[in-house]
């Protein structure tokens, strides 16, 4: 099998979903409501102008589904320059501020030094793909996600803030936990009477409810009570000692050594599968959640070895 394979994630092809739209004269209008126009399921689930959708990611990494950058695009809709915050990549021939740029040119970004109200300033805009449920029963009928687009960086700051928040809090895990989005409109910061759409996006339930969801539990279910289950006549560790022991083991094995390389290796691994790299934070995660954890972190690390005895002989 071929490593590092790009985990890609098909989105409904019909339309994004943003909280705006064109006017008759082709200007762009804001809304108070998610526009769903383009999809008559939607509607029939949550009204003509819903304020409030309900969501489930199709990952545990967040960047397999959230993007966001700075792009600017010509008035023949050809994209000019991209831009992450540090540095431009120039799209075609341009200048700015009396500086010539080549096409495919990298430079520092160039639109910190420009005004706000500027048209060559790159313009932000975040994208997140996630399944709607129906509501109430958090049910997803479309198998495909829908792709959500947004203009406001402060939306797309907030959405990032609580994703990283709750895969904390979840041990690594956002694939199976309930969210809301809703919409919201706001004064605009040099004229009250205008108003713009901000998202924000929160976990349905306390923290104890969400750690059932990443577990797949069913609702009200403790994950104690499916361990008393007497599936399988193995004694289960009553304590964190057990798994944290294992995940040193892992980790070392894996990255023997105490070179710098081998400690950002090991680092990178806990972010992945527990959240966060800070080794204290780990100790104090909840059994389930790290029984949970150290068995993808197993996955990953041994999946190789296991095809394989001590002797290098391929097991068959």
């Amino acid at each position: 099998m071929i490593k590092n394979i790009k985990y890609r994630i098909l989105c409904d092809p019909r339309d994004k979903i943003t909280s705006g739209e064109k006017t008759e004269k082709g200007y762009p209008r804001s809304l108070p409501y998610f526009n769903i126009t383009a999809f008559p399921e939607l509607i029939e689930a949550y009204g003509e102008q819903p304020e409030e959708l309900y969501l489930f990611f199709p990952s545990d990494n967040i960047t397999d589904f959230f993007d966001c950058e700075y792009n600017l695009y010509g008035s023949n809709n050809q994209k000019k320059r991209s831009c992450d915050g540090v540095t431009c990549i120039h799209r075609i021939p341009e200048e700015i501020n009396g500086k010539s740029y080549k096409a495919g040119e990298e430079s520092p970004c160039v639109c910190q030094s420009l005004p706000e109200d500027d048209k060559n300033r790159c313009k932000y805009v975040a994208y997140l793909k996630a399944w709607i449920a129906l509501p109430d029963i958090w049910k997803i009928e479309n198998p495909l996600c829908y792709l959500f687009m947004t203009h406001s960086k402060n939306s797309g700051d907030a959405i990032y803030s609580e994703l990283d928040k709750i895969r904390t809090l979840a041990g690594g895990c956002l694939r199976g936990v309930q969210f809301k989005i809703n919409v919201r409109m706001v004064a605009g910061r040099k004229d009250a009477k205008e108003r713009f759409p901000i998202w924000s996006l929160q976990s349905a339930g306390m923290v104890s409810e969400i750690r059932q969801q990443a577990a797949g539990l069913p609702y009200g279910v403790e994950p104690k009570e499916i361990e008393q289950v007497p599936e399988k006549a193995i004694e289960q560790p009553k304590d964190s000692t057990y798994h944290l022991e294992r995940i040193k083991k892992l980790l070392a094995d894996k990255h023997p050594g105490k070179a710098e390389k081998e400690q950002a290796k090991k680092k990178e691994l806990l972010k992945k599968y527990f959240g966060t790299s800070n080794w204290e934070e780990v100790e104090k995660m909840p059994l389930d959640v790290l029984e949970r954890s150290t068995g993808k972190l197993k996955k990953e690390l041994t999946d190789d070895a296991e095809l394989f005895d001590e002797k290098g002989k391929e097991i068959k």
